[in-house]
């Protein structure tokens, strides 16, 4: 039960990470870092979908 609650947290975490290294280019840069936003968009995804019970 709690590995599930610390594994979402987890792949939150590392969803957090990838949009601020995204968004730190962009800003800096002017280009997005593609591996990073699809890297954030799939652990989003895969923390979203773990279910909670």
């Amino acid at each position: 039960m709690k590995t599930r609650w610390v594994l979402k947290i987890i792949l939150a975490l590392g969803a957090l990470l990838c949009s601020i290294v995204v968004g730190i280019m962009f800003t800096k840069l002017s280009f997005i870092d593609w591996p990073y936003a699809i890297g954030a968009v799939i652990l989003i995804t895969l923390a979203l979908t773990i279910p909670k019970k």
